[in-house]
């Protein structure tokens, strides 16, 4: 558990996401968010039946493919601000990532690598009993994707 922890957090290191910014944008401040909600978590009691003694599981809460949905949501709508940014005269921001958004189907396929990641890497905490971890990590990455969704729709408002 701790490979897969230690291996998702580095992931989102390694991959932040892009940031458009305006041609003019000398310095782009940096989004820095903890992943504090995640290291944090810990494994619940095992899901005991004490009439029987059997271990049973419950399904996901709502909120849990709610959170994919969005995340996927906030990585296409990354993805399209991004491009259009970068094709009305923007830059990429990001020093990671400007390689790769000089291929547009090669930067949409990273974004949908990402989300896939994030969404198994949850999934994954979710079957190990860490529920708590599985919400954490979802609700930190479309916090962050939140974050750079925002900062993209004001790049790009100042563009056109």
């Amino acid at each position: 558990m701790r490979r897969l922890l230690i291996a998702t957090l580095l992931g989102a290191t390694l991959c932040t996401p892009a940031f458009a910014a305006d041609a003019n944008d000398p310095q782009p401040a940096a989004l820095v968010i903890a992943p504090a909600a995640i290291a944090a978590a810990t494994s619940p009691a095992a899901n005991v039946d004490l009439a029987t003694g059997s271990n049973w599981k419950y399904g996901r809460p709502s909120m849990l493919p709610a959170l994919y949905a969005t995340s996927a949501a906030l990585q296409g709508y990354d993805a399209y601000s991004t491009l259009s940014a970068l094709k009305n005269g923007g830059r990429e921001a990001n020093p990671l990532m400007k390689g790769i958004v000089k291929s547009p189907a090669a930067f949409v396929a990273m974004k949908a690598s990402v989300t896939m990641a994030s969404i198994m890497a949850s999934e994954s905490l979710w079957k190990h009993n860490h529920r708590f971890g599985a919400i954490g990590l979802m609700v930190a990455s479309n916090l962050m994707m939140g974050a750079v969704a925002k900062h993209n729709a004001q790049v790009l408002s100042t563009l056109k």
